[in-house]
This record gives C-alpha cells, sequence and structure tokens, in this order.
C-alpha cells in the first residue's frame, strides 16, 4: 500500500514578525515625538530630590530602549532635573542596559530565523560590516534610532564585546553633550530650540572619525612584526 505524502506546511515565523513591527512601531514613535515627557518632567520636579527618583530614571529609559520604544524624552528630564555629570551617568545606565536587554531580545526572538540564515551570503555580508567602528559612528550619530542598533545587533548575533564598548562610547558622547545644552538652556522659553548645531557638530565629528578610521583600518596593509627588532 502506497503511503501518501506528507506535506510538511513552513511554519509563519512570528516571532520574527512580531519583532519587526515593535522596530517599526519604536521607529515610528522615534519621529513622530508622540511621547508627552512635559507630564513627566512635571512629576519629576517633585521627586528629583529623592534618592529613588534617579534609578528610575534609568529603569524607565531601559524598558523604553529593550521594547524599540523612543527613550530620547530621559535625555530632557535628566539634563533639566540634574547637573550634566550626574545626568550623564543617568543616561549612559539606562542606555546600556536598555540597549543590552534589547540586544537579547531580539536575540531570542529571532533564533529560529537567525540559525537558517546565517549561511546565507547576504547574512554574513551584513555582519561583516558590524564592526565597532561602524557601530560606534551609526551610535553617535545624531537623531538615529537606537532601537535600530540593538535589534540589529542582536539578529546578526554581533559580539558582545564588540556592541557594548561601542553602546557606551555612543551613548557617553551623546549624553553629555545632550543634557549639558539641556541644562545650561533650563531656563530657555523654547527648549525645542535647544540641540542647536554647535551640539551635534561634534558627534558628526566623532561619527566621521569612526568612518575614517574604519577606512584606513581597511586600506592600509598590516605591518609585519619583526620577532627579534634589536639584538641585547
Amino acid at each position: 500500500m502506497i503511503q501518501p505524502e506528507i506535506q510538511t506546511k513552513k511554519k509563519i515565523p512570528v516571532k520574527l514578525i512580531l519583532l519587526g513591527v515593535i522596530i517599526l512601531a519604536g521607529v515610528t514613535l522615534h519621529h513622530t515625538g508622540i511621547f508627552d515627557w512635559y507630564r513627566f518632567l512635571e512629576i519629576g520636579e517633585y521627586y528629583a530630590h529623592t534618592w529613588w527618583f534617579p534609578p528610575l530614571v534609568v529603569i524607565v529609559k531601559a524598558v523604553l530602549y529593550m521594547f524599540a520604544l523612543p527613550g530620547s524624552s530621559m535625555y530632557w528630564i535628566s539634563g533639566i532635573l540634574f547637573e550634566p555629570l550626574f545626568a550623564t551617568i543617568i543616561v549612559v545606565t539606562g542606555g546600556v542596559l536598555g540597549a543590552v536587554l534589547a540586544y537579547r531580545f531580539s536575540q531570542s526572538m529571532s533564533k529560529d530565523a537567525a540559525d537558517k540564515i546565517q549561511s546565507s551570503r547576504f547574512f554574513k555580508v551584513i555582519r561583516n560590516h558590524s564592526d565597532f567602528a561602524t557601530l560606534s559612528a551609526v551610535r553617535s550619530l545624531p537623531n538615529f534610532p537606537h532601537s535600530i542598533i540593538n535589534y540589529g545587533a542582536g539578529i546578526l548575533r554581533v559580539p558582545m564585546k564588540r556592541f557594548l564598548p561601542s553602546t557606551l562610547i555612543g551613548f557617553t558622547a551623546k549624553g553629555y553633550l545632550y543634557t549639558s545644552a539641556i541644562h545650561h538652556a533650563a531656563t530657555a522659553d523654547d527648549l525645542s530650540d535647544v540641540i542647536k548645531l554647535h551640539t551635534i557638530l561634534p558627534l558628526i565629528g566623532l561619527t566621521l572619525l569612526f568612518v575614517v578610521g574604519k577606512f584606513l583600518q581597511r586600506k592600509l596593509p598590516e605591518q609585519p612584526i619583526e620577532a627579534n627588532n634589536e639584538k641585547t
């Protein structure tokens, strides 16, 4: 008796689709500025002196980044309520924590799909261009959605030893420049004009340095290291 052929149905990558929806929603919200950070600021003015409010800002920023939501509002909250150095620590801590959580979240959500496509040429090309210089350059770029970097790095399985330092550099540079500008202009009538060209120029310069560094690293030949340069 001939057994009927069993047709195998392709599983719908539900997790990957959900991950794509989260990224798309996060990028959209990032550019629309739909979150009203003024309301959070009003609450923060009453509790900024308490010991638990700074950790709360860190947690909120981390959770926002984990789910690809815009966390830029925490720059304004921290910059207005705290001194630049302390505000930078808050922003960097929350940003790095959120980036790592987003990295792990996207990594777990895309595991099945990544295992299937990691041998493809496209996957290898994209992964080869996720080096430290490129990650640092994109992370330092003004107004670039961090969710794309965090989730993309998780999907591509970018090594943590490369992802973490580039994230720390990007958030530190942005954090100090943004919170300093916001703090010193906290008495301005229109806070939307605080982040001006002189604030983002250093970030653009830092981005270009990473790009140039990557270009030189690829173009310049490696110099052989002589085992014995001098005889004693």
